[in-house]
């Protein structure tokens, strides 16, 4: 009787089953959720906060985001003042070489050509590349002013609290709301004055439009 093999169709393509090439691919997601989780679980069994109570007048809104949207353009400013002295030279360079070789004499021989597509290629490739790490050197520099700024007292939410019903609040949540609200600042700060004008046009459409409804 002759035996019939039966071949494994992954075998020897380099394709791994199963569970860790997911949660590889997926891990921050996956660390997101847990963490979500594990604080619903602390507030459910330990915490049990009363909500605090916030205030957010139409006429006043813009007076107190005023300050978070002056900081927010300095720190934009000071990003580049430390940032440029130290990348603009090299980011020059790599531009000017660019720019060599777009304007090299034309020429019709297929050999030239593609060396020509060759050379800009890996020339805007540099410089793509560099500028990337000069956006992540930037991010971290606002980031790190950003931190600081809302540490000392410039936030987003802190200016709408009903001080007397905040400090009423167990002096955990007191803290918790601080350093929540000192994270939610430095993200805003951290996203530059154009942000911060988003989220500002979008409250007021938000509730012009919520208080259209209620006069039809």
């Amino acid at each position: 009787m002759n035996s019939v093999a039966v071949a494994n169709p992954f075998q020897g393509t380099g394709v791994v089953r199963g569970p860790r090439p997911w949660i590889r691919e997926n891990w921050l997601q996956i660390a997101t959720f847990a963490v979500a989780i594990f604080c619903l679980v602390s507030f459910r069994l330990w915490l049990r906060w009363e909500g605090v109570s916030l205030s957010v007048p139409m006429a006043n809104i813009a007076g107190l985001v005023a300050p978070l949207v002056f900081a927010a353009a300095v720190i934009e400013r000071a990003v580049e003042i430390l940032i440029s002295p130290w990348r603009d030279a090299t980011a020059s360079t790599l531009e000017s070489a660019v720019s060599a070789i777009q304007n090299r004499p034309a020429s019709s021989e297929p050999a030239a050509l593609e060396q020509n597509a060759e050379d800009l290629r890996v020339a805007s490739k540099a410089l793509e590349e560099y500028r990337g790490q000069t956006q992540k050197y930037a991010f971290g520099v606002s980031l790190t002013l950003s931190i600081l700024t809302a540490m000392v007292g410039v936030r987003v939410l802190g200016p709408f609290l009903d001080s007397a019903k905040f400090h009423a609040t167990p002096p955990a949540q007191q803290l918790h709301f601080l350093c929540l609200d000192v994270l939610l600042s430095a993200a805003l700060l951290a996203g530059g004055a154009d942000g911060i004008h988003t989220v500002v046009n979008a409250v007021t459409t938000f509730f012009e439009a919520t208080a259209q409804k209620a006069k039809s």
